[in-house]
């Protein structure tokens, strides 16, 4: 025990003690193939219940109505989000909690450090960036040998008044709908964990969750990014506002592809992304430097948490069974 006005030097010393990782016991591996377990039920209920919204929009007498009228169209797709990934993840919190009783909470709170935070903005723009381009480059090269691709892309807004309304269905409630559900429930609940294995984990369920093959790398990149922020600012609004705001970028891309020519629009396009890289770069220095900050990573375990993970049958189906859906969007069509 440390006495007042007594200074402990030990850590400063060359052969100062060093942490050492911990085993797990009995009780927090069945407690952690529990929290897994569910989180992988939600991840495919999350599955079932956008088929079932999809099959109950399409059976509504308003089904042509939503398709022509863009104010309808991107409620429903608002809509979407809330139902599809709301209801199963709610569920699962509200379940989380009695598995995890007192020690388990969502991070609500404004970041603790504003200019952490827009560090962490910039350097999410040139993993973007970055992601974007590896994917593309992966994809043609695949596309060369025979692949083709089912893209989902968003449609051209036939007005301000539509861009605007894509906005909100697009990359308003999104950023607060996936947020609260892959950096709230997801990514709290596994940090008991390990942090690493948090990140890794939710941002896997990220990446797969998009449905497709070329979104699902992106996003997992993406989803790493935005958990670690989300742990050193220690609060899920920094996820949010890097979650909107690549959202918007891209859909206000798509905005300025309709109006702009192609000269014009690559011109903007290319500044953007240079200057955005740039800053990225400058952030991620910035970010690194322990002088600016202490970034701590709890990690206490070594491989147990993957490992007992994997065994929880219910998180690996739904791994196995979004991965399969992810696949099901490239097809071997042959050399042409």
């Amino acid at each position: 025990m440390t006495e007042y006005g007594f200074i402990s030097i030990e850590y400063d010393l060359p052969d100062a003690p060093k942490k050492t990782r911990q085993k797990m016991d009995g009780k927090t591996v069945i407690e952690l193939m529990l929290v897994t377990a569910v989180i992988g039920i939600a991840a495919f209920g999350f599955n079932k219940f956008s088929d079932l919204y999809v099959y109950l929009i399409k059976k509504t007498p308003l089904v042509d109505y939503i398709l022509t009228s863009e104010a309808m169209y991107n409620i429903v797709q608002a809509l979407y989000s809330i139902f599809a990934i709301m209801i199963p993840f709610s569920i699962a919190w509200l379940i989380l909690k009695l598995i995890r009783r007192k020690d388990l909470s969502i991070p609500f709170g404004a970041p603790k450090s504003k200019s952490l935070t827009v560090a962490f903005v910039f350097f999410a723009f040139l993993t973007v960036v970055v992601s974007n381009v590896l994917v593309s480059l992966a994809a043609l090269g695949m596309e060369a040998v025979g692949f083709e691709f089912d893209i989902a892309e968003m449609p051209d807004p036939k007005s301000f008044a539509g861009y605007l309304w894509q906005v909100f269905s697009v990359a308003l409630v999104p950023a607060f709908v996936e947020e609260f559900a892959i950096r709230g429930v997801m990514l709290q609940s596994l940090r008991k964990y390990g942090d690493i294995f948090a990140i890794i984990v939710s941002a896997i369920f990220f990446g797969l969750m998009h449905g497709n093959v070329m979104q699902a790398p992106f996003a997992f990149l993406l989803g790493i990014v935005i958990s670690w922020a989300v742990i050193q600012t220690d609060s899920i609004w920094t996820g949010i506002i890097i979650h909107l705001l690549n959202n918007f970028y891209a859909t206000s891309l798509t905005a300025l592809n309709v109006v702009a020519s192609s000269g014009l629009y690559i011109a903007i396009v290319a500044t953007i992304n240079i200057v955005g890289a740039l800053l990225g770069l400058l952030a991620i220095v910035w970010i690194v430097d322990k002088k600016r900050h202490e970034l701590h990573i709890e990690n206490k375990y070594r491989w147990e948490p993957y490992v007992f993970a994997v065994l929880s049958i219910p998180f690996t189906a739904s791994l196995i069974y979004l991965a399969k859906i992810c696949l099901e969007t490239v097809h071997y069509v042959g050399v042409g």
